[in-house]
């Protein structure tokens, strides 16, 4: 199908995918079915669903949109009342998915087949053509089931944007929404909350509600009761599901309809057999990568998030495990199914197993939609022991700021403040009694209380005080309940509760007699740079704090997740406890990063215990910003102890065969080795290599030294000196476009190859130039002192191309050449350096677009100016040097100093070693392991068969190509990632 297949051939094939994947019987299928009116042909019917055939849809899709109406109303004549009738347009390769939105067609899906994943265009299908219940539910089938491009998105979020139309202006949904914003910002910025964000966000938490109840298959008749978690609290089940930001479209007309149709989705998946986090793929794929990048999330796999928790929590049923950035619940799931194994073979009651988890396992993360797949996915956790909960189970995941912004001193003690948007003034609670679970409980429960009845505020503070909370407290509350009255008032008041009861849970949590002897997971990942004017004071003042704050030229370096390491620690973490937090490869040798591993950090001390370098795992988190790769680590700590890292770290090695790889999977292809813990970053971002490198010779005019071997007449040209022409080139300038080219013989020894600018493409030499060297024994010649050697032929090249020189060179004021030819060769000792003869050079180019980069072992080949040349000390740092400046990382980093040219920046020059680029140390892991790349890179690239004819940048690219398909491409960035962390 994916060729693209003529009409015919395409018919047979979709008839075959319909009858061998999906139990189509022949006769249900029809072929050329003519429309009730007679004005046209379906290709394919099937039931509710219409196939259109295309050749070619990048240029036919325009007709199908034009067609696919009338094929859609007719379909719905046909049906079934209630049936959704959905139309498919395919060429093979592509396919639409359509339905009708009150008469108008709207494009609800799109797939593009991949030839090696049929199962994925099976599934992208099945919810279209024949729900199957009972699927198991792989993040795959999931994903591809409700994810950005499923027809279940396509068709319900076209409805959110209808209902979002309607009624989105509306007091109750516009403060909801305005919360929703009010929590990203807190962390994230200024500038993330958008309006489609936002459905997104709704869409997703409808799904996982929905899963929720399918988990204990709960029919879902009233979706109010669903979105509020009254569903799940009628069976004992409490904070699985609460009511939240996101249950506003049922003040819509048409909202009921669209929570249930979600609903019934989900019957199909066998929840209880999860065995990965399987809401994280879901969330990852309706996202867009842009907008989880810069909220920092990047969601572990499950291979090693397993692998963290075990080495972690070697005491499951004991310790205590907090995730304070839980995302979408990875950790979580793992830390309960460590939980259960231990508890089953220990033979734990299963009611008691599902209490401590619930007693043991806790979750946080400031990012609403996150929490409700946490929450979900802490229940999917359990597996069928969710039939043997206790009669009261409270799922222990809290939407809170774990970084605690909002903690404010107020005289001895502390308040948290609550923002109201827009411009209301934060509701203002005790810190002290948030962090008594249950009299805040109870606190708010008068509150609530107070509310149904109107009361003064006067009576709800007695009732509080009866409660016994102190009269400092107690007056406080009052005063809020007095804003929460007008809230009332103002028809504000449906979230209140909500907010008041998560966003202080991480007060509660940080209290001592509530702290955790695990810290895991995996923090937002946000440097500096990219934080809101408001969150970079935030950061700057709070690392100053822990005194891990590095201004001057590090400052942007600054990253988030070390404040995650430091406040985690300080305010979730018991005396002598843990921490293990899955973290950029910076953190383990980064200069902006050195304080937290030399135990100089302040307020809290907490030791490095180990660390786990994955940088040469891939994949692991994929692409994110820009070019390059974020290279990953595992950091290992113990609170309550002082010292640097370890002197080994444990390196995980080798391709996955993809990114959710299974445990099993991983064990076969990652190796396993110790190695010596990376050498810091200096704080000096300048390389040694900045020294040793110099331009190449000024072969300049090129018609007078680069040549082409002259027509030789009858006589043929003499072997030892042959009869050259300089060559003329389009790289020519005025004036010497006008100056005809030096001819004659010359001396062999003076006909050297020449290695230009163009000559260099990644790991490989393309072709030489020849060229006319006037250079003996280290010493320039000129005319006359090759005259005076016995060099006849070199002696008449050189008269005539320095009367040349003199004639139409710069002048000084006398009317003389302002420089000798011999001197422009040799501008600056750039040809008598290469009079030193090197049996390894490492040569890049000076301009471009693209870096290239190889080695060259022949030490007769002089080096043009285009290029830039060293010596190498050994072939293994020659290409450990290559395989740094072949990188993306290593251009993306330098090429905002680039001079721009016409359309590109173009030169490279010096700007290379403005990066700090150690020096080839054999006794470094990672430089090893780039030297061994790039020499495999290098049997790749002269393995690349490269047309004659083509240009150079063509060949370039094709090498580039060949390096990307066999891996050591991505294999390399990763390490130059390691290397040179941001």
């Amino acid at each position: 199908m994916a060729a693209r297949p003529r009409h015919e051939a395409l018919r047979g094939l979709v008839t075959e995918l319909l009858r061998e994947g999906f139990g189509a019987a022949f006769s249900e299928l029809e072929h050329e079915r003519y429309l009730v009116d007679n004005s046209g042909r379906v290709d394919v019917a099937w039931g509710a669903t219409v196939i259109e055939l295309k050749t070619d849809l990048r240029r036919e899709e325009r007709d199908v949109v034009a067609r696919m109406p009338d094929y859609l109303a007719d379909a719905c004549g046909r049906s079934a009342p209630g049936r959704t009738t959905v139309g498919l347009a395919t060429d093979g390769a592509t396919l639409l998915a359509y339905a009708l939105d009150r008469g108008a067609l709207a494009q609800i899906g799109r797939y593009d087949v991949e030839p090696d994943h049929p199962e994925r265009l099976l599934s992208w299908l099945e919810p279209l053509l024949a729900p199957v219940p009972e699927v198991m539910p792989t993040p795959i089938a999931v994903a591809l089931t409700f994810g950005r491009y499923s027809l279940a998105f396509g068709r319900d979020h076209a409805e959110l944007q209808r209902l979002w139309a309607e009624i989105g202006d509306h007091p109750e949904v516009r403060l909801k929404r305005d919360l929703w914003d009010g929590l990203l910002r807190q962390v994230y910025g200024d500038d993330v909350g958008s309006d489609a964000l936002f459905l997104q966000h709704t869409y997703l938490t409808i799904l996982v509600k929905a899963i929720a109840a399918r988990v204990l298959d709960l029919a879902v008749d009233d979706p109010a009761e669903m979105l509020s978690g009254r569903l799940l609290a009628n069976e004992g089940i409490i904070g699985a599901v609460e009511a939240d930001f996101f249950d506003w479209p049922l003040l819509a007309e048409g909202g009921d309809a669209l929570v249930r149709r979600l609903a019934a989705e989900t019957v199909r998946f066998r929840l209880r057999d999860v065995e990965v986090d399987v809401l994280k793929s879901l969330y990852e794929s309706l996202i867009d990568p842009d907008e989880r990048h810069d909220l920092g999330e990047y969601y572990t796999p499950d291979w090693l998030a397993a692998r963290v928790v075990a080495a972690a929590v070697p005491r499951p049923l004991e310790q205590r495990v907090l995730d304070p950035s839980c995302g979408s619940g990875t950790f979580l799931f793992h830390a309960i199914r460590r939980l259960i194994a231990a508890g089953r073979e220990a033979g734990v009651p299963p009611a008691e197993i599902v209490a401590t988890c619930a007693e043991r396992v806790f979750g946080i993360d400031v990012h609403p939609v996150a929490v409700a797949l946490a929450r979900v996915t802490w229940l999917l956790a359990l597996g069928d022991l969710v039939q043997d909960r206790p009669p009261t189970l409270s799922v222990p995941v809290f939407m809170g700021d774990s970084m605690q912004w909002s903690l404010r001193p107020l005289g001895a003690s502390a308040e948290v403040l609550v923002d109201v948007p827009p411009n209301d003034p934060p509701l203002r609670i005790p810190a002290g009694l948030a962090s008594d679970q249950t009299l805040f409980e109870r606190a708010l429960d008068e509150l609530n209380r107070g509310l149904d009845t109107l009361a003064e505020p006067e009576t709800v503070q007695a009732a509080i005080l009866r409660e016994g909370a102190t009269a400092e407290d107690a007056a406080l509350l009052a005063r809020t309940f007095s804003q929460l009255k007008q809230l009332f008032l103002d028809g504000r008041n449906h979230i209140w509760t909500f907010i008041l009861r998560n966003l202080l849970r991480p007060v509660w949590l940080s209290h001592p007699d509530h702290r955790a002897d695990v810290l895991i997971g995996n923090p937002p990942w946000i440097v500096y740079r990219h934080l809101s004017a408001e969150m970079k004071d935030r950061l700057r003042e709070a690392l100053q704090s822990y005194n891990l704050w590095v201004g001057g030229s590090l400052a942007t370096h600054q990253d988030m997740f070390a404040l995650f390491w430091a406040r985690g620690a300080e305010r979730y973490l018991r005396d002598g406890g843990s921490l293990a937090l899955v973290l950029p490869y910076a953190a383990l040798n980064a200069p902006a990063f050195a304080a937290m591993r030399d135990g100089s950090m302040q307020r809290v001390q907490v030791a490095i215990t180990g660390g786990w370098g994955l940088e040469r795992a891939w994949p692991i988190f994929g692409a994110q910003s820009g070019s390059s790769t974020t290279s990953t680590c595992v950091l290992f700590g113990q609170r309550d102890r002082t010292g640097g890292p370890p002197a080994e770290i444990d390196r995980w090695v080798g391709v996955l065969p993809r990114r959710d790889a299974s445990e099993a999977e991983a064990a076969e292809a990652l190796e396993h080795v110790r190695a010596a813990w990376p050498r810091p970053r200096t704080l000096i971002a300048a390389s040694p290599y900045r020294r040793r490198f110099r331009q190449g010779a000024t072969l300049t005019p090129r018609r007078f030294f680069l040549v082409e071997h002259a027509a030789a007449g009858r006589l043929q040209s003499r072997r030892d000196a042959p009869r050259l022409r300089g060559r003329v080139g389009n790289l020519d300038k005025r004036p010497w476009t006008t100056v005809e080219p030096p001819e004659g013989p010359v001396e062999r020894p003076f006909v050297r190859r020449i290695a230009l600018g163009e000559s260099i493409a990644p790991y490989r030499l393309l072709d030489f130039a020849t060229g006319v060297v006037p250079m003996e024994e280290g010493a320039i010649l000129t005319a006359a002192s090759a005259e005076a050697h016995g060099h006849r032929g070199l002696a008449a090249w050189l008269r005539d191309a320095e009367a040349k020189w003199n004639e139409h060179s710069n002048k000084d004021v006398q009317g003389n050449a302002r420089m000798s030819l011999a001197e422009r060769v040799d501008a600056m000792g750039t040809m008598r350096a290469q009079g030193n003869r090197a049996p390894i050079r490492i040569l890049y180019t000076k301009a471009g677009t693209r870096l290239s980069a190889c080695w060259l072992d022949d030490d007769d080949v002089i080096v043009d100016h285009k290029a830039y040349w060293s010596a190498a000390n050994s072939l293994e740092e020659a290409a450990y040097v290559a395989a740094v400046l072949n990188t993306a990382i290593v251009l993306d980093r330098v090429k905002d100093l680039q001079p721009v040219g016409q359309r590109d920046p173009r030169d490279f020059d010096n700007l290379v070693w403005t990066l700090p680029i150690p020096e080839f140390d054999a006794n470094d892991a990672v430089h090893v392991d780039l030297a061994a790349a790039a020499l495999h890179a290098a049997d790749v690239s002269a393995r690349v068969a490269l047309p004659d004819d083509a240009h150079f940048t063509t060949k370039r690219r094709l090498i580039r190509l060949a390096l990307e398909a066999d891996g050591v491409a991505e294999t390399i960035e990763r390490l130059v990632d390691a290397l040179l962390p941001l």
